[in-house]
């Protein structure tokens, strides 16, 4: 399933979608943006941490030093985590903009024609989404359909798509959560750089 999933996030990266990408060059810039705002005020809580620690290090410099030490490091921890959780909310609403109309049948035709999709599986897509969609995968993926593949409207899926087999044994779940989770490990290195850069690494 690893390779699978692989070799779906290869043929996103390939095929698709300079949208996307102009999308994420502007979360990414707005984080960066919110990141150095976060960076700046981090720096100050710092300052004030270290100042207090300094006063507060009448026992020995050693625990004083220690304590300061300890300080620095909670805050970039904190800043870590704020930039983290900015990225995060940042990706999944682009993502949720992006997978819908055109794009959302691109995509479900890009993977059931990599094979992820049997003749006995079910795409499971938004009711909100159904109708404008529908007609298009229907016309774009006649031959899977002639072959069984079906594509069916469901409650409990609000973003993005599901592949299922029908007989209930497995399902590629490609919802924006999901999409995210994927995502991740490319942005990993840049929330790494930033917190790096602020701590003067």
């Amino acid at each position: 399933m690893e390779l699978q999933i692989q070799e779906l996030v290869d043929t996103i990266k390939r095929d698709g979608v300079e949208e996307a990408q102009r999308k994420a060059a502007e979360v990414l810039a707005d984080a960066k943006a919110q990141a150095e705002q976060l960076v700046h005020e981090a720096k100050k809580e710092a300052a004030r941490i270290v100042e207090q620690a300094r006063k507060d290090a009448s026992v020995t410099r050693h625990s004083g030093e220690a304590a300061v030490q300890q300080a620095a490091r909670d805050v970039l921890l904190s800043l870590e985590a704020a930039i983290r959780s900015q990225f995060d909310r940042l990706m999944k609403k682009t993502v949720e903009e992006t997978i819908t109309g055109d794009m959302l049948v691109s995509l479900i035709v890009q993977i059931v024609k990599s094979n992820l999709a049997s003749q006995q599986s079910s795409i499971e897509l938004p009711k909100a989404e159904f109708a404008a969609v529908a007609e298009a995968l229907k016309t774009k993926l006649a031959t899977e359909m002639k072959a069984g593949l079906t594509i069916t409207p469901v409650e409990d899926v609000t973003k993005g798509f599901r592949i299922s087999e029908r007989n209930g044994t497995s399902y590629y779940d490609f919802g924006s959560e999901e999409l995210v989770a994927l995502m991740k490990p490319f942005l990993n290195p840049v929330i790494q750089q930033l917190v790096s850069t602020s701590s003067g690494k």
